[in-house]
């Protein structure tokens, strides 16, 4: 007697990315465009705040925002995979 056919084994799917991973690869090119477009020195970005700040446009906390961003993105180093 023969054997009954035997049903295919279904495809092997990849592990899906975790929200947390899609969520760090999104995010991982616009930090690094920043960085590219920042400027080096914190000179022009201090007086361009400073310059806000003295004719009126923005209150000094976004003019820390604006400061303490800059640092933060210039610091910031993402990982090469």
């Amino acid at each position: 007697m023969t054997e009954p056919p035997r049903p295919a084994n279904p495809p092997v799917q990849p592990p899906q990315p975790s929200t947390t991973d899609r969520a760090v690869a999104a995010l991982r090119v616009p930090l690094a465009v920043s960085q590219r477009v920042l400027p080096a020195s914190p000179l022009p970005v201090a007086l361009g705040t400073g310059a806000l700040l003295v004719a009126g446009l923005v209150e000094w906390p976004a003019a820390a925002a604006l400061g303490l961003g800059y640092l933060a993105l210039r610091s910031w180093r993402t990982a090469r995979p």
